[in-house]
């Protein structure tokens, strides 16, 4: 009764925002993300603790607090993003709204599609992170997405229903392990969340200033199928339900082929990538996600540990 009670809510709101319009649904998702955020103590306090970690050397206390809470506003307008997508996003309005993928990366893919080259396309929790499936779809770009189903069955469906509208494969996380590897095989494109960090196994890196541990898979999968890695984002622009489609690097395998490790040149350059796409608009970074691991990262794990004390 509860899932079917948040799914009518869901079908409400997105009809509600919808008969707003972009304008006026950014404006009511705004004011009841900043109440909810500053409800959700300890919430608050860990998204200014890994804000403050990662930036507090640049930004002074009361920017870093609001960086923070409009990261939380940017996580809510996702939701908003998705219900406006199912509307106004199609294949002739796509560009409108700033999803075109710029020259001369469009190009390179396109020819990568064409000559069936393998593709990695990496991204982080940055931006309206959902949308990418559907604008590379419909920028021509055949992608299979890798993601994580969400817990509720019919918002999953619909959130895939939206994602999925350009022609994009959506492969959850649980098939990623075999799937991946055929599309690569295949000469296709997967496209990866990979703003992880892998405490278990990896390569130790830097994000943003702060110690880490990111997956060797992205490394491994380059190398072993000599696949183009593209690192690239989606970012809001000052108007609402507006976007760009930034990329930050691109290279192939000529990038590390005299590399000893060639997995970890791989690793941290992809890693550098999505720090500066990060660092192009801090505020758009979901600083909530538990990014760092409190015991193995020097000045979060103390603002964390901190603001963990004090809950």
């Amino acid at each position: 009764m509860i899932v079917g009670l948040g799914d009518a809510y869901r079908r409400v709101l997105a009809a509600f925002l919808c008969a707003l319009g972009p304008r006026a649904a950014y404006a009511v998702m705004a004011a009841l993300a900043r109440a909810l955020y500053r409800l959700a103590e300890p919430l608050r306090r860990h998204s200014e603790a890994q804000c403050r970690a990662a930036l507090g050397d640049t930004r002074t206390p009361g920017a870093i607090a609001d960086m923070a809470a409009q990261a939380f506003v940017h996580r809510a307008w996702n939701l908003a993003d998705l219900m406006l997508a199912g509307r106004f996003i199609r294949a002739g309005s796509c560009h409108r709204y700033g999803g075109a993928i710029p020259e001369p990366y469009l190009g390179l893919l396109l020819r990568a599609q064409r000559e069936r080259k393998p593709v990695i396309l990496l991204t982080a929790y940055y931006g309206p992170y959902d949308l990418l499936p559907l604008f590379l779809g419909y920028n021509g770009i055949q992608a299979g997405a890798i993601y994580r189903p969400h817990g509720n069955p019919r918002y999953d469906a619909y959130r895939n229903a939206v994602r999925g509208a350009s022609g994009c494969e959506l492969v959850p996380t649980e098939r990623a392990i075999g799937r991946l590897p055929e599309i690569l095989e295949n000469g296709g494109a997967a496209a990866i969340l990979a703003d992880h960090e892998n405490a278990r196994r990896g390569v130790a890196v830097r994000f943003l200033g702060l110690p880490t541990i990111a997956s060797r898979a992205v490394g491994l999968l380059a190398e072993h199928y000599g696949a183009i890695v593209v690192v690239a984002g989606v970012r809001r622009r000052n108007k609402a339900f507006s976007f760009e489609f930034v990329v930050s690097d691109i290279f192939d395998p000529r990038a590390w082929r005299d590399e000893t490790d060639a997995v970890a040149y791989i690793t941290h350059r992809y890693v550098a990538a999505m720090e500066k796409i990060v660092l192009g608009d801090p505020a758009q970074y979901l600083w909530a996600h538990r990014r760092w691991n409190m015991e193995s990262t020097g000045r979060a794990a103390d603002g964390l540990h901190a603001d963990a004390t004090r809950a």
